[in-house]
């Protein structure tokens, strides 16, 4: 084997653990990323409820002082 084939070899051995790498840290991110989205969406979901809860007490309130109000 002459020396610019071992050399040839080596570094596709060396890309080939450097694209092993790089995947698994991309992997590694796009998992992140999802966890990260969901747990906004919870926050969302989280918070249009208790928004939600809010309208139904007001409206609550409302009628309890004018019944008629929303007629």
């Amino acid at each position: 084997m002459s020396l610019f084939d071992m050399i040839k070899d080596k570094a596709s051995e060396l890309l080939g653990g450097a694209s092993d790498k790089l995947a698994e840290a991309t992997g590694q991110v796009e998992q992140s990323v999802a966890g990260v989205a969901e747990s906004g969406q919870g926050v969302v979901d989280a918070v249009s409820g208790q928004g939600a809860d809010v309208l139904d007490a007001t409206g609550a309130v409302g009628d309890a002082i004018d019944p008629d109000a929303r007629n």
